[in-house]
């Protein structure tokens, strides 16, 4: 009699030991099982520990990749740990509601209960005795503050399909101006797989359900073309079996696709010129945006136009002489998306003078002030043999260069910027930047005594834009 009851308290031991190690035998599983399982929301997230772990956990996936798959790690006294893609460890953090997935051991931190609900569904119980929390049913933060059980605080628990886990494909992209070329390596069961579908998003793990071609691709390459350029693209790649089921996620690589829109600056008389290419592929572009700053980098987020520029050049007028401009460019497409900057273009602004002579009058408008060509002389612009003629000293120095008289030789010595032209009076030949040059006039000395030169040469030689206008005899001069 005392054998049997001997036995009946040893069998009831045991089973109290089992049942401590089997709180769930459908969930928990010791560190040594391969079962993985993921956590779906009220509202069809799942948890995802990005990266595969290292960070904060978030409820925001639509789809269960390699990174919303956990491990349970059975522990003592009804304990378990949730562990990770690359091996970390689901921890709640010391103010008791943020939850992170970056432990390495176990501590209090990372232990939990699973508590199953009579929904089918269950609930994780922190060791702090708070209930872990997917804040609107999912889509964006985790935490871990909750005393009570409500629909956001339970959990659907999915048990991964693992018997395909060797097709996990590795997959790698090279892109240029104007594709992506994708390879990835062989799923090892090939009889079973029938193609493979490549799948793009714009954010990391927001891959579309869609994928990229209408068909399964049957090898292991793929080039698509079907992209914005300056935009950032992220990719997975899936095998597709027999079934039409499709095996486990690759990993994620991102691309971009550049366009090569080249920006260039430079300043002119009454601005900053701005010009850019073209970019290929460009049927998705509806204008450009143009950013400016006055410190390197630090362009403002406003764009110095109130609309895209349909073209490929601008003039910013907007600005103050003698000061260093840094411009970048982003490509606008036609769903209001912007392309990545362009290199940065810096250029100092430089305005000049705009000079408007007339011929027969004595005056000039240096930037709208009325100026005597010949101060005190009264001298006139005239046309001589087809030229236009006057005394040149004083629109020289309006310009910012200087002239010099040689009495002894009949020599104009003329220096602008770094140009020097020599002229002599009654000789075609002159001197420009150390070459000599043929007019098809010479100068002369006037009835009044004045030194007559040919404006056109001289104005086409210091690398000024000039207009002639025919009609009205005007001649409108713009330094640089």
């Amino acid at each position: 009699m005392k054998k049997i009851k001997g036995f009946t308290t040893y069998v009831l031991v045991l089973l109290l030991l089992l049942s401590s190690l089997m709180a769930f035998p459908g969930y928990a599983y010791g560190s040594s099982a391969v079962e993985k399982f993921s956590f779906k929301t009220l509202e069809g997230y799942y948890f995802c520990a990005e990266d595969g772990g290292g960070n904060i956990l978030t409820a925001d996936r639509t789809e269960i990749g390699p990174w919303e798959k956990f491990q349970i790690v059975n522990l003592s006294n009804g304990y378990v740990a949730v562990k990770s893609y690359e091996g970390y460890y689901l921890s709640a953090s010391d103010d008791e509601e943020s939850l992170h997935v970056e432990a390495t051991e176990i501590g209090k931190r990372q232990k939990f209960k699973l508590i199953e609900l009579d929904n089918k569904k269950i609930a994780l119980k922190t060791y702090y005795d708070k209930y872990v929390c997917a804040e609107d049913g999912g889509g964006g933060k985790v935490v871990a503050d909750r005393t009570k059980i409500g629909e956001w605080e339970s959990f659907e628990l999915i048990k991964s399909q693992e018997s395909n886990i060797d097709d996990k494909c590795t997959l790698t992209a090279k892109a240029d101006d104007k594709e992506v070329k994708f390879t990835w390596t062989k799923a090892l069961s090939t009889k079973k797989i029938v193609g493979y579908n490549l799948y793009r998003g714009t954010a990391p793990g927001k891959q579309s359900d869609t994928p990229v071609t209408d068909f399964y691709i049957e090898g292991t390459s793929y080039t698509d073309k079907n992209i914005k350029t300056d935009t950032k693209y992220y990719y997975i790649v899936k095998p597709v079996y027999k079934d039409k089921t499709l095996g486990p996620a690759s990993n994620e690589v991102e691309v971009i696709l550049k366009s090569s829109i080249i920006l260039s600056a430079r300043a002119v008389y009454d601005g900053i010129d701005l010009s850019w290419n073209k970019p290929k592929y460009s049927n998705e572009i509806t204008g450009y945006n143009i950013y400016r700053s006055t410190r390197s980098g630090r362009q403002s987020d406003t764009p110095i136009t109130d609309f895209p520029i349909e073209g490929t050049s601008y003039t910013d007028r907007n600005i103050n002489n003698n000061q260093t401009y840094y411009y970048i460019l982003k490509a606008v497409y036609k769903d209001k998306t912007l392309g990545e900057p362009t290199a940065e273009v810096s250029v100092k602004s430089n305005f000049g003078k705009t000079i408007v002579l007339q011929v027969g009058s004595k005056y000039m408008h240096v930037n709208g002030k009325k100026i005597e060509i010949d101060p005190g002389k009264g001298t006139e612009v005239v046309i001589k043999n087809g030229r236009t003629f006057l005394p040149i000293r004083a629109l020289i120095e309006n310009m910012g260069g200087e002239v010099e008289w040689d009495q002894s030789d009949k020599k104009v010595s003329l220096y602008l910027n770094k140009h020097k032209i020599y002229l002599w009076i009654g000789n075609k030949t002159a001197k420009v930047d150390g070459i000599n040059k043929e007019t098809d006039v010479e100068p002369y000395i006037s009835d009044t005594n004045r030194t007559m030169l040919p404006l056109r040469f001289i104005i086409e030689n210091f690398d000024c834009e000039v207009d002639w206008d025919g009609l009205t005899k005007k001649v409108t001069i713009r330094t640089n």
